[in-house]
């Protein structure tokens, strides 16, 4: 039999369903994971780390960035899903394998175990997916070299499944405003950022972006961390928190505490309180620093 020119990954025919199917979003996390998931036992590297992590037949890590970047998908998505495929019973957690950065999730062979006309034997299933014991693990020590000097490439297309009826709205919203304000922003920009945030948090952007488009020599790159860092809020706080001060100190007569653009020091305790913060910290810290150094 010729080798084929190409790659196949086979997905059991449970995820080839109408259901499935209908959700793009769904059938890009499960092609993510099948693609991590092995009948063998596997060493992965830990990122940071000079050791690995031996994973078991059918285990994976999940991480929630690095899911949503590979798999092109939002990160909250990417939660979503895996807690989808965790209630319907297709895969579950590994106690003792996970940390603050992923975890560890097993697929569960047993919900597979039924053929298109819903019956296959122990026997069958083994010969598909290899026994578990009796595996030379120095026989894979090569193979693991080789995947673990290879470079992990991510790639940055984010989804090239179908529009919703709604991404459809917001991408012709977005489009009509930028052409409205002449912004150069490309199409296939706008339409990844629709994928990743909702259309409300684009307009507000593209909004701040032309407040300051003649200090912005690269529009579409300054959306881009504009977006991830969600300037829009982050001004919403600062606006909010330095009228809070400024009321605060007049209210109190504090005449020790000094107000900037973007935050505000007390030079007596050398704290600065950034008016980045959310609302509600940034008052009570500001509040607890009055109480604890309050003037005579």
């Amino acid at each position: 039999m010729s080798k084929l020119p190409y790659v196949f990954l086979a997905l059991p025919h449970e995820f080839l369903t109408d259901d499935f199917l209908k959700d793009p979003v769904m059938m890009r996390f499960v092609v993510w994971m099948f693609k991590r998931i092995s009948p063998n036992p596997s060493f992965v590297p830990l990122k940071g780390l000079s050791k690995q992590l031996l994973l078991d037949p059918f285990e994976f890590m999940f991480g929630r960035e690095t899911c949503a970047l590979a798999a092109g998908i939002s990160f909250k998505n990417a939660r979503t899903r895996l807690e989808q495929l965790i209630g319907l019973g297709y895969i579950k957690k590994v106690a003792g394998k996970g940390a603050s950065t992923y975890s560890v999730y097993c697929l569960e062979t047993r919900a597979l175990r039924q053929s298109v006309n819903g019956q296959q034997n122990e026997q069958q299933l083994e010969q598909q997916t290899g026994q578990r014991t009796g595996h030379n693990l120095e026989a894979q020590t090569q193979d693991l070299k080789i995947i673990k000097e290879t470079p992990n490439v991510i790639s940055k297309t984010v989804d090239r499944s179908p529009f919703s009826d709604k991404q459809k709205r917001d991408l012709q919203g977005v489009l009509a405003y930028c052409q409205d304000k002449e912004l150069r922003i490309s199409e296939r920009a706008l339409r990844r950022w629709i994928r990743l945030y909702e259309s409300e948090r684009i307009t507000d952007h593209l909004s701040l972006l032309l407040k300051g488009i003649d200090g912005i020599k690269k529009p579409e790159a300054w959306m881009e961390v504009a977006l991830k860092e969600n300037y829009s809020n982050q001004n919403s706080n600062i606006k909010e928190n330095r009228l809070f001060t400024e009321g605060f100190v007049r209210r109190h007569n504090w005449t020790d505490i000094k107000i900037t653009q973007s935050y505000c020091t007390h030079p007596p305790s050398r704290k600065d309180y950034s008016f980045k913060l959310p609302p509600e910290d940034f008052r009570e810290m500001l509040v607890d620093c009055y109480e604890q150094y309050r003037q005579n």
